[in-house]
């Protein structure tokens, strides 16, 4: 099986769990492990699986955990 070094994941559902989850266990499990997410994320199959470059731009905002983004496609 091959290994992979995968630091983020998008997803096109408002949350990173699945459904109704209340307990949130992605968001505990990937998040402090330095990786990040992006929800709320449309259309991903209309790229490229390869040869795409993905550009996330995201603001520090003091004290919060999460906040708006905007993603880019570099085709």
């Amino acid at each position: 099986m091959e290994q992979r070094q995968v630091v983020g994941m998008a997803v096109d559902t408002v949350s990173l769990d699945v459904g109704r989850t209340t307990d949130v266990a992605t968001h505990y499990a990937w998040l402090p492990t330095n990786r990040w997410g992006l929800e709320c994320v449309a259309h991903l199959e209309q790229r490229r699986a390869v040869g795409t470059t993905w550009v996330a731009g995201t603001p520090r905002i003091s004290g919060a955990t999460g906040g708006p983004s905007r993603l880019i496609a570099l085709t």
